[in-house]
Order: structure tokens, then C-alpha cells, then sequence
């Protein structure tokens, strides 16, 4: 397939030239000014700062699929070059383990998914001590952070700006020392060459679950599974399927921490009072009609599975309004639902915890008022982010 022109030299270059310069010089005192009636602000309790922001975010939303820009980092050649972190490779799942079973496998045979090497990075409390070779200390908390970013972008290295979220969590937990952020494959599709559909990181996920329990010797019951955003999809699958199949040594995890999952790839609802649709000017996202929402990660991580699957595959849209929701989360641990007021998947959240808790699983929702999606990924969204973090790590260390 012909790539389109923006992702070739010297296009890329100066259409990124040209945006840059016309968002700073034009587009940023133009928005200073429109904003500075609060009736025209996004939300009227927010500064004119956090209102360019958004609109700021808006515009860099769309440059990945646009120009074909990437945020991975190169795996660090020793511990030296990292701050307060230590990477691991991982080993994969076999092939012929028994973890490797039911849903997964299948969709794993449709999309043609081979278990791998996952590369992961240990982040560490500044201050505190982790044994030399990183077995668990008797009683030890800890937690698997699974990154968001549409399923394509992110990554788990600890100067990505998602970290600031594992950072966030640890500067806020008083028994949580250290947080293992799963870097796992980022799936891809036309026009850059199709890579890593589902399940392709739940693998990864689940290679890193196993490594905590039986390398590490971290008990089922003292682990959080944690995913923002797409991060959050791909915990739930995880967590799904460690609790739909007996898997002898893997237990599921104490704990879900879901921050601002996106567990509908359907898009289903989309009547008036749907937050698609009410949130629609308030959230980072492109509000361009032609950018639909998601629309490269969903194709990168759906890969050659019916397109039907984002409205019926429980692992894949568990929120969806076309799966029977009869105990569709029983058996899942005790969860953490944080969300914020003021995102277009708001409500993958708030039905996510409405079926979470007719399955009988205990369930704690929080919503930030005004709060934009992911929040606590954003450094300047306070007093948000530090407010909701102090919450979930009460929830974390009680």
C-alpha cells in the first residue's frame, strides 16, 4: 500500500515545520483570547492555561497516524542510563503452556500471534532498596502497570510521559516500592505494515504476570493489575483470563485498578446523553468529524478478526452494549474505577463498574469532576491528578 505523502521526507518534515510554527504564533494567541470569557472555555472552571492545553493535545492526537510519528525508546544498554528504574527482559509464554488457552489462543491462531520476549522496566521509589535480584520481599505489594495509548503508541520507559502516572503512584503509595511497567508489542496497520494484533499484548501482559508469581515468587493476592486507557482493555483481558480459565500456578491478582479504560471498541453509544456525544468538546481528542474515535488502533489491534468482535468479544469490548451482561465479571478480584467527568469514554468506565458490581465483585468508582481523560497522566492537571492519585493509592494500601 502507498503510504500518503506526510509520512515521507521532506512533507513530514515541513508539514511539522508548518505546524508548529502556525499552532505557536497563530493558533495559541487565538485561543488565548477565544478563551478568555469563561463561557467559552471548554469547561468554565478551567484556566485559560488547561483550555490551550487540550486544544494543544488535540492537534498531537492526530500526528501519529497522520505523519507516522512513534513514541518508543531504544532498550537501555544498562541500568546506568535509567533513573530510580532497572529494565528485565522477560520470557515469553510458551507455546505449548497451559496458560496459553481459550479465547487467547484462539484469537491468537486467527491473527497469526507468537508469544515473545517482552522488555519491561522496574520503577523504583526513590530512596527505597529492592533486593539484588528483585525476588519478592515476604508480604510484598506491588503492581503491573499496562500503558495506554491507543493500543499503538506509548511506552513503558521511565522518561515516557505515561510514567508519570507509574511515578504518580509511587509517590503516593506508602507500601507500593516498586511498579513493573510491561512494555509490551504495539500493534500497527495500513498504511504501515500490519504488527501485533490482539493478543499480542495481552501475551506480553501475561508473560509479565507470570514472571512476578512464579520467577519472583510475589503472591497472586498482593498484585494490582493496573492499565490506563488502551492499557486498561488490554488489564481487563488479562485479569479475564486469569479468572475464566484454571491455569495451575497463576491465580488471579488481588486487584484491578482500571484509569480511564477503554472497554468499548465498538463506540456503541452514541444517543444525546452518551458521553461520546455530551463530551464531545471536552477531552484531548480530535473533535475533527472525520477522525473517528480510535480508528487506527482499533484496526491495528482487531487485526484479521471479524470486525464484528469489537461489539460481541468480551475480551476485546466487555462494556458493549451487544454481550449479554449476566455475570460477565464474576469471579473478578476487588477493582478501582477511575475515571474523569469530563472524557468521551466516560461511561466505558461507569457501565464497566455497573457490571462489575451485579457480578457481586467489589467495586470502588471514582470520577473527577471536569477531569479530561487520563488525567493523572498530565502533570498540569492539578489539583486533579494529585487528588485522585492520594485516593487510589488509600485504595492500594488499605
Amino acid at each position: 500500500m502507498v503510504k500518503p505523502l506526510l509520512r515521507y521526507h521532506p512533507f513530514k518534515g515541513l508539514y511539522l515545520i508548518y505546524l508548529g510554527l502556525s499552532t505557536f504564533l497563530i493558533r495559541v494567541p487565538l485561543w488565548f483570547i477565544w478563551f478568555m470569557p469563561r463561557s467559552n472555555r471548554p469547561k468554565a472552571s478551567w484556566p485559560i492555561s488547561r483550555c490551550i492545553r487540550v486544544m494543544f493535545l488535540r492537534q498531537l492526537t492526530v500526528l501519529p497516524t497522520r505523519v507516522g510519528l512513534k513514541s518508543t525508546y531504544d532498550v537501555p544498554k544498562s541500568d546506568d542510563e535509567l533513573k530510580n528504574a532497572k529494565f528485565v527482559w522477560i520470557e515469553g509464554v510458551s507455546e505449548n503452556a497451559d496458560a496459553l488457552c481459550g479465547e487467547v489462543r484462539r484469537a491468537a491462531e486467527v491473527n497469526g500471534v507468537k508469544p515473545a520476549r517482552v522488555p519491561a522496566y522496574w520503577h523504583i521509589k526513590p530512596g527505597s532498596t529492592v533486593p539484588q535480584d528483585l525476588k519478592a520481599r515476604p508480604g510484598e505489594l506491588t503492581v503491573i502497570h499496562i500503558h495506554g495509548g491507543a493500543f499503538h503508541l506509548g511506552s513503558a520507559h521511565p522518561d515516557s510521559t505515561i510514567s508519570s502516572l507509574t511515578h504518580g503512584l509511587l509517590d503516593h503509595s506508602r507500601k507500593v516500592d516498586r511498579i513493573l511497567a510491561v512494555d509490551y508489542r504495539l500493534s500497527a496497520a495500513a498504511p504501515d505494515t500490519p504488527a501485533n494484533p490482539f493478543p499480542a499484548a495481552v501475551l506480553d501482559s501475561l508473560a509479565a504476570y507470570q514472571y512476578l508469581v512464579k520467577d519472583l515468587g510475589f503472591e497472586p493476592k498482593n498484585i494490582t493489575v493496573a492499565g490506563d486507557s488502551a492499557g486498561g482493555n488490554i488489564a481487563f483481558a488479562l485479569v479475564r483470563h486469569l479468572v475464566e480459565n484454571t491455569i495451575e500456578g497463576l491465580p488471579s491478582p488481588g486487584r484491578v485498578l482500571s484509569l480511564s479504560s477503554w472497554l468499548d471498541l465498538s463506540s456503541s453509544r452514541t444517543t444525546p446523553d452518551a458521553s461520546l456525544v455530551r463530551n464531545f468538546a471536552t477531552d484531548i481528542f480530535s473533535t475533527a468529524r472525520k477522525n473517528r474515535f480510535g480508528g487506527y488502533g482499533i484496526e491495528a489491534y482487531m487485526g484479521k478478526l471479524d470486525r464484528e468482535e469489537a461489539k460481541t468479544n468480551r475480551y476485546l469490548s466487555p462494556t458493549s452494549p451487544y454481550i449479554q451482561p449476566d455475570g460477565l465479571f464474576r469471579g473478578f478480584p476487588r477493582t478501582f474505577v477511575s475515571a474523569g467527568e469530563a472524557e468521551k469514554i466516560l461511561d466505558d468506565s461507569l457501565v464497566a463498574a455497573e457490571l462489575l458490581k451485579a457480578s457481586g465483585v467489589d467495586v470502588t468508582v471514582d470520577v473527577e469532576p471536569d477531569a479530561v481523560h487520563d488525567f493523572m497522566v498530565f502533570t498540569w492537571h492539578e489539583p486533579e491528578r494529585t487528588n485522585a492519585l492520594k485516593r487510589v493509592c488509600k485504595w492500594l494500601d488499605d
